[in-house]
């Protein structure tokens, strides 16, 4: 059983103070187990979160959006299909999809098999399936679920040279990249400035490898009213998708949750829509102090602002097994944090969403403590370089959290009376000779509990020698 926590911990608080000793001046760090603060430091004071803001979109998505819902993509007409020819234009609609892909890029890019993925390959089977020979007519291509920016005006132009994140949209296909596979190219990659019109190309392509033709080349368009659907195709869940942006801090999955968001909540597919919601969200749960801002869903902005204290009220509010805190990369396993932490006492112990961006690193997330509780933390650095030095403070903060076990109140001393005796005797009566056999050998086993307690107690209390009288006397 985990000590009870009552409050901060001299010890602790000098172990975390040496942490903050090391780190860049505008740092913050909380610490909670149990529901109670055991360490702050500039607690309610604004930082860059980096990707750890990713923290407070998946709140907030989760809480509008159920988490087994899935987001489709569909192919319609009006056209009437005569022995398996479409006899006029077909239209791709997108509907947020972030991780539709053909199966060449998945090849190219070498994505995990495990990773979630909708492959646009699927949509062709289906009209193989369907007899479907022939279109005569065009690909209309129609992403007006979410708006035309490509992405976040506030960003620099780095994000995108660097390729942090595709370009946005509804109909997004191959994480909106064109595959340069010739040889000497110096960009396996290059980003399409009209996604939506390379998803419908890419779709025309896969259709040519199939032998069904297609009249004409892809345009812009709109789904008209009362279209036939000729195929579809569902993303991983919500749920699923959450948990891989936790996992792998996916900028451009994160972004187009944040435009789903801005649909769910009644303002339209936009940034700026979602950005309201997750604050919106943040102040029903208390988890907006003053100077706080939210300016994107993936944390690349440097404008956004949240405080330690802050993310860990999103931490506690979803607790270690929420459906927020599953996904979160594990120490020395998975994610982003599968090569991190591997010589401290928290490899495998500690589960945490990580940040990073020039001048700022962070990293919230929980602990599992020797004892069997767990500790929730935050902590946020600005202003420096991530440096080794900084790493280095994350590290013993890690190590710290990972070994801390919480002082022993010293009146605990009282025994603990468990009276089973009555209630054996009673039960054995009622159930006949071959219950009353039953429960004399229950009673035997709960007599060695009462010789030997300590299984039943808490670090402390076994140590203060307490005893656990079963009753049976």
């Amino acid at each position: 059983m985990p000590v009870v926590v009552s409050g901060p911990d001299p010890a602790l608080t000098l172990d975390l103070q040496a942490v903050i000793d090391i780190s860049p001046a505008d740092t913050c760090l909380v610490v909670e187990s149990d529901g109670v603060r055991v360490f702050e430091h500039r607690s309610a004071d604004p930082q860059v979160p980096a990707s750890a803001q990713k923290l407070l979109t998946a709140g907030a998505v989760l809480r509008s959006i159920d988490g087994n819902e899935r987001l489709r993509t569909e192919l319609l007409t009006t056209a009437p299909v005569v022995d398996g020819i479409v006899q006029g234009d077909v239209v791709l609609v997108g509907g947020g999809d972030p991780v539709l892909v053909t199966s060449i890029y998945a090849l190219a890019r070498q994505l995990p098999t495990d990773q979630p993925r909708t492959l646009l390959d699927g949509m062709v089977d289906q009209l193989v399936d369907a007899g479907i020979r022939e279109i005569r007519g065009q690909i209309l291509a129609d992403d007006r679920r979410y708006d035309g920016l490509r992405s976040v005006p506030s960003w620099p132009a780095r994000h995108v040279s660097q390729q942090q994140s595709g370009p946005l949209g509804a109909l997004v296909v191959d994480d909106g990249y064109l595959l340069d596979l010739s040889e000497g190219a110096r960009l396996p990659r290059v980003r399409s400035n009209e996604p939506e019109l390379a998803a419908a190309r890419a779709l025309q392509a896969l259709l040519a490898s199939r032998s069904i033709a297609v009249s004409g080349e892809p345009v812009g368009g709109a789904a008209p009213e009362g279209a036939t659907v000729l195929a579809s195709l569902d993303s991983p869940t919500v749920q699923e998708l959450v948990d891989h942006v936790m996992l792998t801090s996916d900028n451009q999955v994160a972004e187009l949750l944040m435009k789903e968001l801005g649909v769910r909540t009644g303002s339209g597919g936009t940034t700026a829509a979602g950005a309201t919601a997750v604050a919106q969200w943040a102040v029903d749960l208390g988890a907006a102090s003053p100077g706080s801002v939210v300016v994107d869903g993936s944390g690349l902005d440097v404008g956004n602002q949240t405080t330690c204290g802050d993310l860990v009220a999103v931490l506690a509010d979803s607790e270690p097994t929420g459906a927020l805190a599953q996904g979160l990369p594990v120490a020395g396993r998975s994610g982003t944090l599968a090569g991190r932490f591997n010589s401290t006492a928290a490899n495998g112990r500690l589960r945490a969403k990580t940040g990073s961006l020039n001048a700022v690193t962070s990293l919230a997330g929980f602990v599992n403590l020797p004892d069997g509780g767990t500790a929730t933390f935050a902590y946020i650095a600005n202003g420096k370089a991530v440096t080794a030095e900084v790493k280095q403070a994350q590290d013993f903060l890690a190590e710290i959290l990972a070994t801390w076990e919480p002082p022993c109140n010293e009146d605990q001393s009282t025994d603990l009376l468990v009276p089973v005796g009555p209630a054996l005797l009673a039960s054995g009566g009622a159930l006949g000779a071959h219950g009353a056999a039953s429960l004399a050998g229950t009673a035997l086993a709960l007599k060695a509990i009462e010789d030997r307690p300590a299984p039943l107690l808490d670090r402390c209390s076994a140590a203060a020698g307490i005893s656990v009288p079963m009753g049976l006397g």
